[in-house]
Parts: structure tokens; C-alpha cells; sequence
């Protein structure tokens, strides 16, 4: 969906309508990101969805049989501080993608009190707030930083801070294309931009008739998709928003939690490691005092709690000899010399346990379901315990991993969401005068493409498929490396599967999720 200000303005309307009033029943969890909250009004009992998800981020009316699932800490504080309460109104913050709504809970003690629910409606930044006399109670997402906006309970609330124009009247003598009007105008995405500068449009104008693109799979308030499309049009914006299947990331939670545990478990390591490493170092100057205690002339038989030495103050076991300190002394050193390339091994080691770890997160957010046996047997090297019994283990025949395929008139895609995916293409379906292309220095997807001719098409369509399965993907001006096979070198003695490039180019591009679905249709 085109979730933008004017989208926003839009549902905002519409959802004012039909929830105005009601009495908050309960809320519940349908999945880990989606909120739902049942209303009762009048003898009408309706759902209203909050999808916090970065894909699908949205809040709508929903018709579907949803029912809780999950919990969290976040949850219960929204139970606790707003469930029974009456929401008075929904609004929308200026022309921006945030939904405002307001709720009266009665308090036996204080009477009523309003308390808003704040809906940040922005991506990978979507975040759902509560806050009390523009102070924060809660938050899904929190963050602390040490100057500007603070999302921890009890800081002020602020909105997110804009020098842009509200949409409530658009000066076209100031544009000079719609990217300007993006940048000038807050709300308006740039899709919208190029639907109504050439004609200019003011935003009170459009007619909001629910449109979704079959093609792309794409929705929006209005029809601004290409006319030779095949298109459905829907009553309402929750309609349209609710003709979707919620997607049920459950099945991720146990391999999230195990990575996490594990990833932690690396880090306190490191921790230790890096305090032994500082204390190996400083035993290696334990040499020095040695050779201070021999050159400063003391009778060595002798026995003294310190001693002073070319202004060095070396503190001694007075139960010892001066000798006897020395000596020891010496051992500390070599002890620590012979520690210290261990140590330096393991925590090279360990740096790379945690640069993997952090790899499997973004395999886990790029998986679907029939990716996720592939992903579970590298786990189960780290401990992981599956509960799949594997059969046949005795037999040498491999089976194939679960790599995506896509295939137009053109070129062929291959693309592998996890280690072994990204093995199985790059180094058994690929040959070297195949292309590969890989977001530039961060995990992701390993996309081979076969192909004759590397036209524009075909690598701006490579460059997208790797941006999209990638940590990257929810970025802008996403860097892609690409070269052929035969530049390739897997990198020996690494855990999981890297490889080294040469001769890489690198394209900088932008997804494009119309254009994305329609790849993976």
C-alpha cells in the first residue's frame, strides 16, 4: 500500500466515523506486530487493526476473525491504561503520517482522564505510543539518545520535528517538479507528486475512490496506476486495507529468540575476551620489572616490600627474594606471551560468531516458511534443537535448498536467503560466465542471474532483488556490487559462507515494491 499524509487525512475520516464514541473492549495481539483493538458501540461491536509491521504498517476496520495469539509487556500496559476507556476522537498530527487516538478512561479516584495512543505511520519507523499530558507512558519501540527526541517512559512526548508545509494549499509557482513538492510538502509521497503536478492539483481535488492494483498487488485512496492495469475498487479504505493476509511471523519467533540468546552470549564473551587481552598486555610489562630488579645493583638474596628503580616503583612479595620476584616476574611474562595469541585467536573467532549471528537476523527477516529448514540446519551446529527428526541421515544425497527462481524473457534470477542457499547457487547452479550481485559490506541475499546480454533491465532487476532480501532493504540509495562468478573466491576457515569479489561494479538503486511484487508474482 501507498501509505503517505493524504492516505492518512483520508482513513483518519473514515475511521473518526465509525469508531467516534465507542467503548474500548479489549486489545490483544493477532501476531507479534499487529494490534487489534474491539470496539463496542450502540450495540455494534467492530475491530480496528494497528499494523505495525514495516511491510504492511497500516490501521484499519478490519472483517476478519482475528483473535490473540501472543503478549508482550507493551500490551498489558495498553490493557491496563486504556482498555473500558471511550475513544473520543481520531486525528491526524498537521498533514503527516501520524494517527492521534484520543481515549477517556474513567479513574474511581481522579474521574476522567485523557489519554492519547499514537500511531507513527513510517515504515520501518512505524511505533505505537501512549502518552498522558504530553508525557510518555509507554511505546513499542524505545530509544534513547543523548539530545533530541527521547522515546523511555516518563521523557516528554514530542512529534517528530518538520520544517515542511502542510498540503492544505499547494503554491505551485514555488515547484519545479514533484521530487520539490515531496521535499516542500509534508504527506505527500512522491507517487502522488507525479500524479497531480502536471495538472495541478490541489489535494482537496482528488476524490477518494479505494483502488488496488492487481498486478503490483499495490492499493491507495485513488486510482493513480497505470490504465492498462487490471484494477479493484473497493467501498472503503479499510476494505481495501483488510483485503490482505496478515502474515503470521510466529513461526520466526523461536529461531529470533534462540539467535538472540546466543548473540548475546557471544557478546559477554567478547567482553571477558577483551578484558583478558587488556590484562594479558599489561602482564607483558611484568618483563620489565624483572629486568629493572637486575639492573638496579640491590643484592638479589635480599627481601623488601618495594623498591625504586630508574623511577619505575616495582611493589615485590616481601616473602620473596629480590631474585625470586624476578623470576616470577618472568614467568607473568610468559605466561601472558603465550595467552595473548591465544586470546587474540578467540576473540578473532568469537568477532566472527557475532558478525554471523547478526547475519542469520537478517536470513530470519528475509525467510518465509519454506526457507526455514534450510536456516534451522546451520542452527542446529550452534546448539539449536530442532524438533523436525531427521531421517536418512546416514545417506550422502543432499536435498536441494529452497532458493527462489525467477525467470522472464531476458535472464534467469536465482536469489538465496541464507547460507546455504547462497552456497548452493553461487557455487552449483552458477557458472563463471553467470552474473553475481550482493548488497555493498552488509548481510543479505547472494543473486545469481544467467544471462547473455546485461542490459539496463536486467541489472536494475538484479540490483533490486538483491537490495530487497537484504538488511538494507528498507533503505534509499541501496549500493549493489555486481561481477561475474569467475571473480568469486569463497573465504576459507570463516563460519557460515563469504566470499571475496574482484572486479566488482557498483550500482546505487531504489526499490521499488511495485515493481518488486511484480517480480516475485
Amino acid at each position: 500500500m501507498i501509505i503517505d499524509g493524504v492516505f492518512i487525512k483520508h482513513l483518519v475520516n473514515e475511521l473518526n466515523t465509525n469508531l467516534e464514541k465507542s467503548r474500548l473492549e479489549k486489545i490483544f495481539l493477532s501476531t507479534e506486530k499487529v494490534f487489534v483493538m474491539q470496539f463496542y458501540h450502540k450495540g455494534r461491536k467492530q475491530k480496528c487493526v494497528i499494523d505495525l509491521d514495516p511491510s504492511s504498517f497500516s490501521s484499519y476496520i478490519s472483517n476478519k476473525d482475528l483473535s490473540s495469539t501472543t503478549t508482550s509487556q507493551f500490551l498489558l500496559t495498553l490493557k491496563k491504561q486504556l482498555e473500558g476507556g471511550i475513544l473520543e476522537s481520531i486525528t491526524q498530527h498537521q498533514t503527516d503520517r501520524v494517527m492521534i487516538f484520543d481515549f477517556t478512561v474513567f479513574d474511581f479516584i481522579d474521574g476522567p482522564i485523557l489519554k492519547r495512543l499514537i500511531f507513527e505511520a513510517m515504515g520501518k519507523h512505524a511505533n505505537l505510543l501512549l502518552v498522558k499530558d504530553s508525557v510518555l507512558i509507554d511505546s513499542y519501540k524505545k530509544m534513547f539518545f543523548e539530545s533530541g527526541r527521547q522515546l523511555i517512559p516518563g521523557a516528554n512526548f514530542e512529534f517528530f520535528p518538520s520544517n515542511k508545509k502542510t498540503f492544505d494549499v499547494i503554491d505551485y509557482s514555488t515547484l519545479d517538479s514533484p521530487k520539490m513538492m515531496t521535499s516542500m510538502y509534508m504527506g505527500i509521497s512522491l507517487k502522488l507528486a507525479k500524479h497531480i503536478f502536471s495538472d495541478q492539483l490541489q489535494i482537496s481535488d482528488l476524490k477518494v475512490i479505494p483502488t488496488k492494483d492487481l498486478e503490483t498487488q499495490n492499493g491507495y485512496f485513488m486510482d493513480i496506476f497505470l490504465k492498462n492495469h487490471k484494477k479493484k475498487v473497493y467501498p472503503t479504505l479499510s476494505e481495501l486495507l483488510d483485503d490482505h493476509t496478515i502474515e503470521d511471523k510466529q513461526f520466526k519467533q523461536k529461531y529470533e529468540i534462540f539467535i538472540e540468546k546466543y548473540l548475546k552470549k557471544l557478546v559477554r564473551k567478547k567482553e571477558q575476551l577483551t578484558l583478558s587481552l587488556i590484562h594479558s598486555k599489561e602482564l607483558l610489562l611484568s618483563k620489565d620489572k624483572a629486568d629493572y630488579i637486575y639492573q638496579s645493583g640491590l643484592d638479589l638474596h635480599s627481601k623488601a616490600k618495594d623498591i625504586e628503580v630508574y623511577g619505575m616503583h616495582i611493589i615485590l612479595d616481601e616473602h620473596l627474594t629480590l631474585n625470586e620476584n624476578a623470576q616470577y616476574f618472568y614467568k607473568l611474562y610468559h605466561k601472558a606471551k603465550r595467552g595473548l595469541t591465544h586470546i587474540e585467536q578467540q576473540l578473532k573467532q568469537n568477532n566472527l560468531l557475532i558478525d554471523l549471528f547478526n547475519n542469520y537476523k537478517t536470513y530470519i527477516d528475509i525467510s518465509a516458511k519454506i526457507d526455514i529448514n534450510d536456516l534451522e540446519q546451520e542452527l542446529i551446529a550452534y546448539g539449536y534443537k530442532s524438533n523436525i527428526q531427521m531421517k536418512n541421515t546416514n545417506k550422502k544425497q543432499k536435498s536441494i535448498p529452497n532458493f527462489l527462481s525467477i525467470t522472464d524473457d531476458q535472464a534467469t534470477y536465482l536469489v538465496g536467503k541464507n547460507n546455504i542457499q547462497n552456497e548452493y547457487v553461487t557455487h552449483v547452479m552458477a557458472k563463471p560466465e553467470d552474473y553475481f550481485f550482493h548488497v555493498k559490506d552488509a548481510p543479505g541475499s547472494h543473486v545469481i542471474v544467467k544471462t547473455k546480454n546485461l542490459n539496463e533491465h536486467v541489472l536494475r532487476k538484479a540490483c533490486m532483488l538483491a537490495a530487497h532480501y537484504s538488511s538494507l532493504k528498507l533503505s534509499s540509495s541501496i549500493p549493489v556490487d555486481y561481477t561475474l562468478v569467475k571473480n568469486l573466491k569463497k573465504i576459507p576457515r570463516v563460519p557460515g559462507y563469504k566470499v571475496i569479489i574482484k572486479n566488482q561494479k557498483t550500482m546505487y538503486i531504489d526499490i521499488d515494491q511495485e515493481k518488486v511484487n511484480s517480480y516475485l508474482k
